[in-house]
């Protein structure tokens, strides 16, 4: 073998030991069938976004399971809706302070703006088409985007109302995902329907068409397409891949194994169902045997014997075989015994394809532990507050802004001139929060956490979903109504006393002290004596679980 033929068959093994240490980039017999593509591509949008996101729609409607993961969406991500907290702030002499009037001024308007329902006809003002509040279309813009993997909306200037803007969704199936030109002429191309600058990249129009049998302004009758400024427009979804042009349903890695599973379901249940309508049947004794030895069950004359194949039995009834024949009584095989373990494994892997704890998706709590049950409730809540996020700087923000210019620009901003829209603008969302999952034990690491100056009493607030200063100004208006009914004054707590209180409530709760001990060491701690005999009364005594056993 000459220099150049060993050094080439050299060069093949190597390559060969290359190829091999990446496992995930083999071809073999075993993973031939293992399909491959470049990703979230606009092409493979183009052609995959209407097939998946129809078979997402279908489920949404008839799929328990997926419909249950929906409403989770609505109610953690939304639930009663965000809270705008306005902040414009003032500089002088290098300190900056809050403008609390400005605050509470633009707080109340946007509020009034976001609720308002008339009450003799219904219609809201900030949909367009009258319909929802602001919380209303939030939740179903959380819901649209988990479904189809985005959400339109569509910002309308000069809107019939006081504020002179509403916002108007708008089917993210309208917005044509197999619109596509690779150069209009003027700079641009369309992907997916999205006219997208090919300097910028950034979209510039979105073209919409509508069909023949929506109510909407688009064009019904030729198809033609309409399109809509950016500056109009909120799109939400989230991007999987650069340059990827539309949102994907966010279950479709979880969609084909949670239809198999339906289908599954339905075989197994008609299954069960024939087989329990099938009890018994009637066979020939003998094969050979004449016929005088069997009774013709289609003959009228013999109407008792056929009618014992198919009259209803009553429990305890017993009947009588037909001569020539013999009965064979039926063992259901269904449903399978092993049917719950399969489900609760597939269902498992769907709530992972979900983003959901297994036990609040399926909701079955069977064995589950308390402590697991607080660390995946936490795990589940920080996913909950990214989508959160997410809507805030995609929606929630881009909202406030048109309409705060629109705002600012009528009489009814009073003495908030336009001039100064960058103090006005300072704000933030505030998405809902949750109850504690074990609330003395997160009350009291809250408290310690302020006394060692880890969070401040804003921070707490914020987490609880409410407002410091908020609480503050109805805390003292609360003492102001209870000093006029009373004439002892109302005590305040601080920190560390309130830390004790927690404790020696948890103390008592967990069975470790008595009754009459407690409250003298609540009073000990501050709280009057009335106030700590009804916090002890009202707690219950509960005896130690296992699963707190194991804790400790």
């Amino acid at each position: 073998m000459s220099w150049f033929a060993r050094k080439k068959s050299a060069g093949r093994r190597v390559g060969q030991v290359a190829v091999r240490g990446f496992q995930a980039a083999v071809v073999d017999r075993l993973l031939a069938a293992w399909r491959y593509d470049g990703g979230f591509t606009p092409q493979e949008i183009s052609q995959n976004l209407h097939t998946i996101r129809s078979r997402s729609r279908e489920m949404a409607k008839n799929n328990p399971h997926f419909r249950r993961w929906l409403q989770l969406i609505e109610t953690n991500v939304v639930g009663e809706g965000f809270v705008l907290k306005s902040q414009p702030h003032d500089t002088h002499n290098g300190e900056t302070t809050l403008d609390q009037k400005a605050a509470k001024f633009i707080e109340a308007h946007w509020w009034k703006f976001c609720t308002y329902r008339d009450t003799s006809n219904g219609q809201t003002w900030f949909d367009f088409s009258g319909v929802k509040t602001e919380a209303e279309m939030d939740r179903l813009a959380a819901k649209t985007w988990a479904r189809d993997g985005e959400y339109f909306i569509q910002i309308v200037r000069n809107a019939p109302n006081p504020y002179g803007i509403s916002f108007r969704m708008l089917r993210p199936d309208w917005c044509d995902e197999k619109y596509n030109v690779a150069d209009t002429g003027h700079g641009t191309m369309i992907h997916a329907g999205i006219e997208i600058d090919m300097v910028t990249r950034r979209p510039v129009r979105y073209w919409f068409i509508a069909p023949p049998s929506a109510v909407s302004e688009f064009d019904k009758a030729t198809g033609r397409r309409v399109p809509i400024e950016a500056a109009d427009m909120i799109h939400g979804f989230t991007q999987d891949d650069e340059g990827q042009p539309r949102g994907i349903p966010w279950g479709h890695a979880a969609m084909v194994k949670l239809k198999m599973l339906e289908e599954y379901d339905r075989a197994e249940l008609t299954a069960a169902r024939d087989e329990a309508c099938t009890v018994r049947t009637y066979e020939a004794a003998d094969a050979n045997a004449g016929p005088d030895e069997f009774v013709d069950l289609s003959d009228p004359a013999n109407v008792n014997a056929a009618a014992a194949l198919t009259a209803d039995k009553e429990p305890g009834q017993s009947e009588i075989v037909p001569r020539g024949y013999s009965m064979k009584v039926h063992t259901p095989a269904h449903p399978n015994r092993e049917l719950t373990a399969f489900k609760v494994s597939m269902l498992r892997d769907v709530a992972c394809g979900f983003g959901l704890e297994y036990a609040n998706f399926a909701n079955d709590w069977a064995g589950v532990s308390f402590s697991s049950v607080r660390a995946g409730t936490i795990s589940e809540r920080d996913g909950w507050k990214v989508i959160q996020q997410t809507m805030i700087s995609q929606m929630k923000t881009v909202q406030f802004m048109a309409w705060l210019k629109s705002f600012l620009s009528l009489s009814i901003s009073g003495q908030l001139p336009a001039s100064k829209i960058d103090k006005f603008a300072e704000h933030e969302f505030r998405g809902r929060r949750w109850m504690w999952v074990d609330p003395m034990k997160d009350i009291a690491s809250s408290v310690i956490a302020v006394n060692q100056r880890w969070k401040s009493n804003t921070d707490i607030a914020a987490d609880m979903g409410t407002d410091y200063f908020d609480n503050v100004e109805q805390i003292k208006r609360e003492e102001v109504a209870l000093r006029g009914s009373t004439k002892e004054s109302v005590p305040i707590l601080n920190a560390a006393q309130i830390s004790s209180a927690l404790l020696v409530v948890q103390e008592y709760a967990n069975g470790g002290i008595a009754e009459a001990a407690a409250v003298a060491l609540l009073t000990a701690a501050g709280v009057p004596a009335e106030a700590a005999k009804l916090m002890i009364a009202s707690q219950p005594v509960a005896e130690k679980s296992e699963d707190n056993e194991n804790e400790e």
